[in-house]
Parts: C-alpha cells; structure tokens; sequence
C-alpha cells in the first residue's frame, strides 16, 4: 500500500514535469476519463503525455481520492464537486450550541465528508459582546481569531456601519438553486440587511423567524365561558382572573400564575432583554406603518419617542409583572400552572413536540423541572388539560396582542384605531366568522368584535442570523458561506426545524404542509396549523411589525438605562415622571457615547432610510456636525448660499424671460391678427373683383311675355325640360345678351307650399304687375 502511495506521488510528480513541458509543444490531447458516482466528479490523466505505468498510477491516484469524499447524503451535497474545500479549516463562534442549534454540528459534519473543509465550533459566553469583540468596533480592533459568527441582529449593525461584515448579496445571487432565499419570509430578511450608501445590504444570513408569540389555556377559556383576549386590557383581567387560582387540578393555587414570560428575571443573559417585553407593547401605539416607521426615536431628531404611548406601555407591564412567572427555563407552563404565555416561538416547542411525552400535563419532578410526565397504570397521562367534550386541549397560538387606540404623534395623544388612524389594522372577528379549523370559534365573542385593532409582531433581540468577517480568508469565507447555506437550505431546514431548539420558521417551505415534517415531529394537526397561520401573519410582508433597537451600544440603552427603570417602575420603588426623565436623560447619554450623528445614520439604516443629507443634519444637528469637522456645515451652507443665489438668479432670469415671451407673444398674436385682417380684406376684394369677372351659378332666363303668359309660378325643372329658358353661363354672356338690346328683371321669391312654389299665386300677381 505505501509503495503504490510513493508509486502514486511520483507519477503525479512526473505529471506535473509532464504537463509543464507539453505547455510549450503543441500536442495531441488524448485524454482517458475516470468518472466517479458523485456528479462533477469528472478527472482526467493525460495519456498522451505520459507514459502507460504513469497513466495507470495517475488513476489509482485519483480513485483513491474521490472515494474519500461522501456526497451522497442529499441532494444539496451531491450538487458540490467532491473535495471542494479539501484542507480548508475555518473557526466557527457559535452560541449555546447544543440547545440553540443542536443539529449544526452534525451537518458541519456531513459538508466535510463530502468537501473536506473542517469547521471548528467554539462557544461564546456572551453572545452580544464576544463576536463583536472578535470582529471589531469603532473603539477597537477586533482579535480577528473567528472566521464567521451566529450573530442577533440586534448586535450587527455596529460592524455594519463600519463594513466589518461580508456583504451576501452576491454569493446569495450566486447560489439562488440551494439556497433559495426568496423562499424566505420578507420579515427575515429584513433583520439581516442593512441599509448604507443608498443600497440594502445582505449582512446575516438569518435562520430565526423570532417574535414574541402568545399561547393561551383555551380549555380555561371555553370552561368558564370567557372570550380569546385581543388587547392588553384583555391580557391584563384574564391574567387577574386566573392568577393564584387552581389551573392543573392539582389542588394547590400558590404556585399557579396567570401569566408566564420568557424572558424573566433568572433567565441569565436574557435578563437584559427583559424591557423589550415592554418595548411589544409600546410598538403597539406607537407604530402604525410598518418597520420603517419605527417606534423607539424620532427618525430625524433622534429624540426618544417617550410620551404618552411609553406611559402606557409601562402601566400595562405594572400590572402584568406581580402576576408572572418564568415560561421557558422552568416547567411552569407544561405543568399547566399557568394561564396566559408570552415567549419566542422556540420557547413553545416543548409545549408541542412529541405531544406524548411532552404537551401541558403533571410531571414527576423528583430530580427537578421537566420530568418525564406521570401517568397511571393504563400508560396515560394523569392529568390533562381537556375541553368539555373531554379532548385534549392543547395551549392555543394567537395573534400577538394589539391596542384599539393609538397615538397622534403631531399632539402626542390616544385617538381610536381606524383605516386612516390604523391603516395596516384589522377588525376583530366574531367567533362564527374564523375558519372552520379555528378551535376559537367554539369560544364566545369578544366585546370589541367589529373594532380596529393595531397587532404589532415584535421581533426582540433573539433573532439568530450569521455573519461572516470581511477580512477572513477568501476561500474560508467560501467555506463557511456554503455551510451556512447548507443549513438555511429548505433541503435541510425543512426537518431540522422540527427538532428542538430556539430557531423558529424563517422559511414558508418549513410550514408548507403538516405531513412532510411537523406531523413527524410528533405536533399535532391543530397545533401545526395554529402555528402556521400566527407564522405566517407575523412574518409576512404586509404586516405592521416592529423591529427592536438596533444601535451601536444597544445594552448601555436597554439593559443599562431601560432595565433598571423598568424595575424600578414595576416594583414601586419611581414614579413615571421620574422614570421618563431618566430614560430620556440616559438614552442620550448613551447617544453621545456613540455620536449622535452615528446613531442617527444606524438607527435610519436599520428602519431602512437613507441617511440625511448633509444640509439637513447641519439644519437639524449643527452643533454635532461642527463637532466633528465645522467645515461639512460651512461647506455645505456655503454651497447652499450658492445654490441659493444660482437658484434666485434662475428664478429671476426665468420671470423676465417669462415677461418679455408675454410681451413677445403679444406681439406675434397682434401681427398674426393684422395679417390676417389684411388677407381677410383683401381675399374680400379679390372675390369682388372675380364675381365682376365671372358667375359662381348660371343665370337662367325666361321671356316676360311667356312668364306671363303661365299664368301661374311654373317649376324651373319643367321650364327646363320644355327647352324654355335662355341660359348665361359668365359675364361676357351677360354683356352680351344686355348689348343687344334686352333686359334683365330679377325677382326674388320663396315657396310656400311643399308641392307648389305659389299656390295662391300671390307672389306671381305681384310679380307680373311690376
């Protein structure tokens, strides 16, 4: 075996020496083919150039090597060419590997045997801080150890301002057959681009359709006769109602909530995203177009948008917060101790998956939360919750909550929800009106059935994506870039989403149908179709969802100023007034931190806007803008000045010239109509002079002493046809007949009957007497 190794290098040696002499000679080239079983496997030795034991090595050699590689484990790796990225390795910064993304080392794993390229996984602690740490800021170079990141994209678009991240767009264009990322919602895609430069950059590939979805107890609701709440005032009473109270017929109330959240204090690194819980709420208000709208700040003043909308959003939170507990750490809500949830869409996956071995039912928690579900000797479940007909009534996915009123931002007050008011609103159904699938309709109505609502998707600060570093090796970039795709590809995602983890739906390929992965999944139909359609709503394009703070420094704003007034605020302990002088005071701080004129840009990109112009930042923000250079604004007033006098001159130049073409025109309309009175003159006198000349009709003449003779007004066709009148067909005839001697007298008369020019023979008397 190594003798035909060492046999094997020196032919490929000699190979090399062969095809360098051949690139100087013109030569016949015969080649043998090897095909493998992979497709674009396809290598050829040169026979013509080598002698017959070299051939026979060379195919040795390359059989060898093609049967190291294994493509064959579905159709987008048996699209790659077999050993593609072979001693390639690139380092990988995941995060909390194993539960957010369990299957990617094992499709890591598969590119390899089938490419060669090695993807090292490495773990980081703090998924806000490390990859930027790795990647670089504004403040400092990055360490540059990792090739590419999973990334929130909440904390990308720092390195995107600075173009510290590989743009996509390209190599998505380049590989639309696998990847297909139209297949997409447009909502994800939207978290991964940035705009800049007046283009939408592609900087996270995204693999997370991350919002804040509520479930809901909906045996409770159809048991004590109460409708599906639709607002926050809703959410609050029904949390009211149940918190404290039995909800798993276990006989204890203490420990049985009427709201469950995730996140919630105890949820570790997530604990800084608690404020964004309000945050869902405050959109709700305050949004009322679509992402580019925003929320948070004034898109042209940066000044934080907290006023009435803000109040409220934190009195709702007062409220709700004494009547929550963990949803997704703890085993609260599949124990059935509690009524209402609020949670990322991954949170809820335990709820559905396996239904058997998972769903809401009691649990032995001899070792702790989430144990394996108790049941009698029969093998079933001791306790469920059930509808009254006695099945299973698994929790229920409704829309994301809403408000029927919703701020003016001129007076900075509550006005009703409407088409004008609300115009990406919808009106609330009565039970009778949903789809037939719909478990709700078996609920009674709500009492804002037939009001416009303002539903506001949130999509908080856990939406996964990666990222690739711009300065990365080009061929390692290639390499990461293909495993990404791999694992975004509806070839893989399409099972893989099933399995649990904290990525959500990102594709409409993943919800296609329940067969082909959710009923393998062990979900059944009801919950696959409810989460489907909340998906779907959610992340469509027509939606009125609302994108959380995306800016440089994003945990100085939330988790430093926000979270801090939000505790303060909800456990008693500040005032609202004090709580909005110290948002507002420490948002702005935070902004001088960064620029302000940076965080505009950022905030503007990230709602997708273009940046100000220069004018317009020196007119709103002249002070910054002179902090950073005092030349931009003199410049730029300058030129205005300029432009100003240009454009005066213009406007002024172009009122004269509209002047004098008014006088001029004026003129041209006076000689056009005194030409044309004197043509009209003189056509008059042209046509005097030829009817001198000449007659426009015949004259047709009778003798007198026959005119008299008729005794009556006599038809001319009849004189005529009886050859009795003398015709003069122009002037000189006339002069003529007038030469000798005879006389015209012309009479002038009108017929006064419709069969006879004179019955009465009135007009005739008259003519014969003169």
């Amino acid at each position: 075996m190594k003798a035909a190794t060492m046999k094997a290098a020196t032919a490929m040696a000699s190979l090399s020496t062969a095809m360098a002499t051949a690139a100087a000679t013109t030569i016949d080239s015969t080649h043998r083919i090897l095909e493998s079983n992979t497709p674009d496997s396809t290598t050829t030795c040169p026979t013509s150039l080598l002698d017959e034991s070299t051939v026979d090595a060379c195919l040795t050699w390359q059989k060898s090597e093609s049967s190291k590689y294994n493509c064959t484990a579905d159709s987008y790796l048996s699209s790659l060419t077999p050993g593609k990225y072979a001693g390639l390795t690139a380092n990988y910064l995941s995060f909390n590997t194993e539960q957010a993304f369990p299957h990617f080392p094992e499709r890591a794993e598969m590119l390899t045997r089938c490419t060669g390229g090695t993807i090292i996984f490495s773990e980081a602690s703090d998924i806000a801080v490390d990859p930027i740490t790795d990647i670089g800021s504004a403040d400092a170079v990055g360490a540059e150890i990792y090739d590419a990141y999973v990334m929130i994209y909440s904390f990308t678009r720092e390195a995107s301002s600075l173009g510290l991240l590989e743009t996509l767009n390209e190599r998505i264009r380049e590989n639309t057959v696998n990847l297909q990322y139209e297949d997409m919602f447009p909502k994800v895609r939207n978290m991964g681009e940035y705009r800049k430069d007046g283009k939408t950059n592609i900087d996270l590939l995204m693999a997370d359709g991350d919002f804040f979805t509520p479930v809901i107890r909906i045996d409770l609701l159809e048991r004590d006769g109460l409708p599906m709440p639709h607002t926050w005032d809703d959410l609050v009473e029904i949390a009211r109602f149940y918190n404290g109270t039995d909800l798993n017929d276990d006989g204890e109330s203490h420990d049985d909530w009427g709201f469950c959240i995730y996140p919630r204090t105890g949820s570790g690194f997530n604990d800084a995203w608690i404020p964004e819980l309000m945050y869902s709420t405050w959109a709700t208000t305050d949004q009322t177009r679509g992402i580019q709208e925003g929320f948070l700040f004034d898109e042209e003043t940066l000044d934080p948008n907290i006023g009435t909308g803000f109040e409220k959003a934190m009195n709702y939170w007062k409220d709700l917060w004494p009547l929550s507990a963990d949803a997704c750490i703890t085993s609260t809500f599949v124990e059935g101790r509690c009524a209402i949830g609020i949670a990322p869409p991954g949170c809820w996956k335990s709820v559905f998956v396996n239904t058997d071995e998972g769903g809401v039912a009691w649990r032995d928690r001899t070792n702790g939360d989430w144990g394996p579900v108790l049941r009698d000797e029969n093998g079933e479940a001791l306790w469920r919750p059930t509808f009254k007909d006695g099945t299973y009534a698994e929790p229920y996915r409704l829309k994301p909550f809403g408000s029927l009123e919703v701020i003016d931002r001129e007076t900075d007050t509550l006005v009703e929800c409407g088409p004008n008011t609300c115009p990406k609103g919808e009106k609330i159904k009565p039970s009778n009106e949903l789809p037939e699938d719909d478990r709700a309709n078996r609920l009674v109505d709500s009492p804002h059935v037939g009001k416009w609502i303002n539903r506001v998707p949130f999509y908080w600060s856990g939406g996964y994506g990666q990222g690739i570093r711009k300065s990365a090796n080009s061929e390692v970039k290639d390499l990461m870039f293909e495993f990404f795709s791999y694992v975004n590809s509806p070839i893989t995602s399409v099972d893989d989403i099933v399995m649990p983890s904290w990525l959500d739906d990102w594709r409409y390929s993943q919800l296609a149908s329940y067969e082909q992965n959710y009923q393998k999944g062990g979900w059944n139909y009801d919950s696959w179709n409810e989460h489907q359609r909340v998906m779907k709503y959610a992340l469509s394009n027509d939606v009125n969802s609302a994108l959380t703070l995306q800016l440089p420094g994003v945990l100085m704003y939330t988790r430093d100023v926000m979270l801090d007034q939000f505790q303060k605020y909800v456990s008693g302990e500040s005032d609202m007034e004090t709580v909005k002088e110290e948002t507002i005071k420490g948002w702005k701080e935070a902004t001088l931190v960064y620029g302000k004129i940076n965080q505009l840009d950022s905030y503007r990109a990230t709602l997708g806007l273009n940046e100000l112009s220069t004018y317009q930042k020196c007119t709103l923000h002249r002070q910054e803008m002179d902090a950073i250079d005092p030349a931009i604004c003199k410049e730029a007033t300058d030129n205005s000045t300029t432009i100003i006098i240009v454009l005066c001159s213009l406007v002024g130049a172009g009122i004269l010239a509209l002047v004098l073409s008014f006088f001029y025109k004026r003129y041209k309309s006076f000689q056009a109509i005194k030409k044309a009175h004197e043509q009209l003159m003189e056509s008059t006198l042209n046509e005097a002079t030829r009817c001198l000349q000449q007659l426009d009709y015949p004259l047709h003449l009778i003798r007198a002493d026959e005119f008299v003779n008729d005794k009556q007004l006599t038809q001319h066709e009849v004189m005529r046809n009886s050859h009795r009148l003398t015709v003069l067909d122009n002037i000189k005839d006339v002069d003529a007949f007038v030469l000798a001697g005879k006389h015209v007298v012309f009479f002038s008369h009108q017929w006064t009957a419709f069969n006879h020019p004179d019955p009465g023979n009135l007009q005739y008397n008259f003519m014969v007497s003169a």
